[in-house]
């Protein structure tokens, strides 16, 4: 599988982590409401890019200088 970098400023990371990941709470208590777990499934994708999101939260960010 081929992977590609892409660089953001911590705004821009922090802008597109909270985006996702109020997406995300919205499908799930979507699902929970209509208690359909379908939903889920044709969400899956989103799911998979949060999680590369909330692991990379977690890491120590590099300034330019470094």
């Amino acid at each position: 599988m081929s992977r590609r970098r892409v660089y953001f400023t911590e705004d821009q990371f922090q802008t597109l982590f909270e985006f996702v990941s109020e997406k995300v709470e919205s499908i799930v208590n979507t699902s929970v409401d209509y208690q359909d777990s379908e939903i889920l499934n044709e969400w899956e994708d989103l799911f998979d890019v949060h999680s590369v999101l909330e692991e990379a939260d977690k890491w120590v960010v590099v300034g330019d200088d470094d």
